[in-house]
């Protein structure tokens, strides 16, 4: 199982199971994504995790998810599963129905054990409505890294996200140069990491009015951005 968004030592209890699919949809005409929202409760009866698995719901395109996971972007895990591609005959679609519907309860038993082990740990914080600079300087810092650390869907929901926010930060305080931040997070590799670190840098430093610190770094940054 692996995660496109969260961890698998500190899974939220809420996670969304998603698949592709491939051809025609006989289950849900005309739906390209099968997803699935499983919830896990810490409040445990004995030895027991309560668990709601909510049924499976079509969407009918991939940004349809993205603007969910987006909408709602500290909420969830979310875990991408193989492609839904069903076989010709009809006693194969019967076998592969129940063979996908095992796989998916594996997956629910396996998120649950995670939950089970991580059970005393800290929780995922709720990330609040920046206000001042700092906080938009603060939720820049956390978002970039989910963003360089996530992948598949909740890397684009993590774009867009940070899309969303450096529109509102930039409106406010347009002497930071986000746009070009924005598109530091697509360099790939350690330019990237690297390009990203200096922005921050940079940004910081001319919050704090350290503008020869700020012009020191704005040259690094240009100097990698030439490369």
């Amino acid at each position: 199982m692996k995660f496109e968004k969260g961890t698998e030592k500190n899974p939220s209890g809420n996670l969304i199971v998603y698949c592709n699919v491939v051809g025609e949809n006989p289950l849900f005409p005309g739906g390209k994504i099968i997803a699935s929202n499983v919830v896990v409760s810490f409040l445990r009866i004995g030895e027991n995790f309560p668990v709601v698995t909510f049924p499976p719901v079509s969407l009918d395109s991939y940004d349809d998810l993205k603007r969910i996971i987006t909408d709602h972007y500290d909420k969830y895990d979310v875990v991408k599963i193989k492609d839904f591609e069903m076989p010709a005959g009809q006693e194969d679609s019967n076998s592969y129905i129940k063979e996908r519907m095992d796989h998916f309860e594996n997956v629910v038993i396996r998120y649950v054990e995670l939950c089970k082990n991580r059970e005393g740990g800290s929780f995922p914080v709720q990330e609040k409505e920046p206000e001042g600079v700092r906080d938009y300087l603060d939720a820049l810092a956390n978002l970039s890294l989910k963003v360089r650390r996530s992948s598949g869907i909740a890397r684009e929901a993590s774009l867009l996200h940070m899309e969303r926010l450096v529109e509102t930060f930039s409106g406010k305080h347009p002497e930071f140069d986000l746009h070009n931040f924005r598109k530091a997070l697509e360099v790939p590799g350690q330019t990237g990491e690297e390009l990203v670190g200096l922005y921050l840098q940079k940004f910081n430093a001319i919050s704090y009015e350290r503008y020869e610190d700020a012009s020191d770094l704005n040259k690094k940054i240009q100097a990698l951005e030439a490369v």
